[in-house]
């Protein structure tokens, strides 16, 4: 997997290669962005600093770059088994935002930090690319870097929706991919910690057009948005 991804890193731009994807907004941040307004919504303290947060799998540091450009001022760290991908962090980090976030490779799904060491656990668009037999593992080490009481936040495409499919199937990075839809995110946690879960779906309009966010956010209950987004509160 991470000669995999290093092959990508230098041109990765979020699956804009895909056309389909293009006509539903033509900047890859636009469709982060919209995981970064409901992050932000779950989590008004990102604005406020103190809060220590890994995102795990953050490949070029796309999460952790927009949730910046949107007011967070966390403490970020970000980890990938893609040497190549953790080089791209630094290098698309704006100077304006100050010292780009800490970085470590993972050894396959373990990470080098200590137990109980994040406030805030984000995994977006990872799981996917886990081998099934391999996904217990990482339900488990995001159990274990997250606090007592701490969030983690999962961010999957969903399966349920018919042009999440088809993109997929035609996006080089995600040759290997295999979807999982939210249930199967629910079942793993539980099998490797006790959290508190909730659920949404996102992004039913296309991102690049702004008028149509409140749509989104009416609709969060409706399991055919192209993505979503499972919460997840560790027991204190």
């Amino acid at each position: 997997m991470s000669a995999e991804f290093d092959k990508h890193a230098a041109s990765y731009d979020g699956g804009l290669d895909n056309p389909v994807k293009r006509m539903m907004g033509d900047q890859a941040d636009q469709f982060i962005a919209v995981k970064t307004r409901w992050l932000m919504r779950q989590e008004p303290k990102l604005k406020e600093g103190g809060l220590a947060v890994l995102d795990y799998g953050c490949g070029a540091g796309d999460l952790m770059r927009v949730l910046a450009l949107s007011g967070g001022r966390a403490d970020f760290t970000g980890c990938d088994v893609s040497t190549g991908m953790l080089a791209e962090v630094a290098r698309r980090w704006p100077a304006t935002l100050g010292e780009p976030p800490r970085t470590a490779p993972q050894d396959g799904a373990r990470t080098p930090f200590a137990d109980a060491s994040f406030d805030v656990v984000t995994i977006s668009a990872v799981l996917h690319h886990v081998p099934v037999a391999e996904r217990p593992a990482v339900y488990r080490e995001l159990g274990r870097v997250l606090k007592p009481g701490g969030r983690l936040y999962v961010f999957e495409h969903n399966p349920r929706n018919p042009l999440v499919r088809h993109v997929i199937a035609r996006t080089p990075i995600d040759r290997n991919a295999i979807l999982l839809d939210a249930n199967e995110v629910r079942h793993g946690l539980l099998d490797a910690a006790r959290y508190e879960l909730d659920s949404d779906y996102l992004m039913f309009m296309p991102p690049g057009i702004a008028f149509l966010r409140g749509v989104d956010r009416l609709l969060t209950w409706l399991p055919m948005g192209a993505q979503y987004a499972v919460a997840a509160r560790k027991a204190a």
